[in-house]
């Protein structure tokens, strides 16, 4: 494997465990809101946005979870393919930057607080979200950027997955079965010509060779001198003289 594959994979490893530590704080962080405030007041204020990126979070781990399985145990499914994981990274990417943004609106007010343990989870669930952010963004553009540069915008380039794409070129995830081409057999031999008459019919001879059957029969042979190939001429009053 180079080290583009390599890298896009270690990435991905790291994000994996990035995401669950995410939503595991995350996690932590509404419960000590929910034990200090109230539920009903955390669930009427922007402190919910800890429970998006909860979701977030868990949603991201999944999904690196699968993509890693299928790497090792099916490099050449489609599911892992540029075209899905830009779609699936694309709306992770989102879904962290609303949770993260939303969530920042109540930085002031954790600050504020930081002697007690929720404003420092929070604290904490922020950091971490936006960094899982920004993790997702890396990888998204470092996979499309590569691809459009090195392999084009085609679909069979985005049918690809990455790591099958950089080691192997476009559409490296199908396999062709090119038939083999019957063998034309070539004979030399003449083709025999059958006549088309009927059994037992008299054929006469020369009928369908080109020679007149008339002059076959009254045309005598022609003698030929020895060692040559002209015919000689015979004198039909030769015979009455001797």
């Amino acid at each position: 494997m180079s080290f583009i594959p390599r890298l896009t994979t270690g990435l991905k490893v790291f994000a994996c465990f990035w995401a669950f530590i995410t939503f595991s704080v995350a996690a932590a962080f509404i419960h000590k809101a929910n034990k200090f405030f109230g539920s009903s007041y955390v669930r009427g204020t922007k402190l919910t946005a800890g429970n998006a990126i909860i979701a977030a979070g868990v949603l991201a781990y999944l999904y690196f979870i699968a993509v890693l399985v299928l790497t090792v145990a099916s490099p050449n499914n489609i599911f892992i393919s540029v075209m899905l994981d830009a779609v699936f990274l694309g709306a992770l990417f989102i879904f962290f930057l609303g949770s993260a943004a939303a969530l920042s609106t109540l930085a002031a007010l954790a600050r504020r607080f930081d002697m007690y343990t929720w404003a420092k989870l929070g604290e904490a669930t922020l950091g971490l979200a936006w960094v899982m952010t920004f993790l997702l963004l890396g990888i998204l553009v470092l996979e499309v950027a590569y691809t459009l540069t090195h392999f084009g915008g085609g679909y069979a380039t985005w049918r690809t997955p990455f790591n099958q794409l950089v080691a192997y070129g476009t559409g490296a995830h199908t396999k062709h079965h090119t038939p083999a081409a019957p063998m034309a057999t070539t004979s030399h031999a003449p083709t025999a010509t059958t006549g088309t008459h009927a059994p037992g019919s008299h054929i006469s001879p020369g009928v369908g060779t080109g020679v007149n059957e008339h002059n076959y029969q009254l045309a005598p042979p022609q003698p030929r001198e020895a060692g040559g190939t002209h015919p000689v001429a015979v004198d039909p009053t030769a015979a009455n003289r001797v």
